[in-house]
């Protein structure tokens, strides 16, 4: 399948509302993360709350040849992964599991790094090989690991010098 990568601007990362949704409950529902579709619902809010507050959200898009979107990347400056210092967090890195394996996971990473502000990245995952194995593949080192909120899971927080 032919696509490419875009710019995904905030106001139209916004206005794909119903997509996102859509993406996130198909990408979120099976392995390795099994979350009910409110979990969906929480991660786009935070997503689209976060576009329409924040100068330095950066999103990159997979669409494909009609302008559908297959994946998503977006991030931006914070400093709650890092304990108070500045960091580029990369908040979510989405692929429709139809077409993940094709390398479109990978190609969005590195457009949203491309876009970001030079300096350290973080990320935050949940702490499976799966997930972490990808990562450290992609040049990623665990820094910490972390249970937030009332998670039973246990995520990882990731670092990479950019």
């Amino acid at each position: 399948m032919t696509y490419r990568l875009t710019a995904l601007p905030a106001g139209e990362t916004v206005q794909r509302r119903d997509e996102l949704l859509a993406l996130f409950a198909q990408a979120f529902c099976g392995a390795p993360w099994h979350e009910p579709p409110l979990g969906a619902v929480r991660s786009v809010e935070r997503l689209l709350g976060t576009a329409a507050r924040n100068d330095d959200f950066t999103a990159v898009a997979a669409l494909d040849t009609d302008g559908a979107l297959l994946g998503i990347a977006a991030g931006w400056t914070d400093t709650v992964l890092s304990a108070g210092a500045p960091a580029f967090e990369v908040a979510e890195l989405v692929v429709a599991p139809g077409h993940q394996g094709r390398r479109i996971g990978r190609g969005l990473h590195d457009a949203l790094l491309a876009a970001a502000a030079p300096g350290p990245a973080l990320l935050m995952t949940l702490d499976v090989p799966e997930l972490t194995d990808r990562y450290a593949r992609w040049g990623w080192t665990v820094v910490d690991r972390r249970r937030p909120g009332q998670e039973e899971r246990e995520y990882v927080v990731m670092s990479r010098e950019g």
